[in-house]
């Protein structure tokens, strides 16, 4: 019986660990999209270049921070949410400079989105899409 609660308390113990861990994506390409207005789509893409960063996500999934060559930059979690259908979590975020935007953790696709949207010309909207080269929790 001692055996079976102390087996009980560390798989609670493991749980609490994993469900508190942070979430580091490894990108090695990156594309940007523009809004297209005729089709309605982000299909004015740029080439798929080369593009080194990580994204890492806090144990409380409040804030996203962006490490590439050149900047590091911290995006903060206004909402989250799942979407089962494409097997896609969905952050609303602020950049720390004030900046609204939507990441896209498209895990069926390996990809991590960054759409800017809203703009007053339509034409302005962009979505950035980041190929996730590896992931993991630590």
């Amino acid at each position: 019986m001692k055996k079976l609660i102390q087996l009980c308390g560390l798989v609670l113990v493991a749980g609490i660990i994993h469900a508190q861990s942070t979430l580091h994506i490894s990108t090695d390409y990156k594309q940007t999209c523009y809004w297209n207005t005729t089709t309605s789509d982000f299909d004015k893409c740029g080439d798929n270049a080369e593009f080194s960063s990580m994204f890492t996500l806090n144990d409380a999934e409040t804030i996203f921070t962006h490490t590439t060559s050149d900047i590091k930059s911290s995006y903060y979690v206004k909402d989250k949410e799942y979407k089962s259908e494409y097997d896609s979590y969905i952050y609303n975020v602020t950049s720390d400079v004030g900046n609204k935007y939507m990441f896209i953790v498209d895990l069926k696709n390996k990809l991590l989105k960054i759409l800017s949207s809203g703009h007053s010309d339509a034409a302005d909207d962009y979505l950035l899409k980041f190929s996730i080269k590896s992931s993991w929790k630590d």
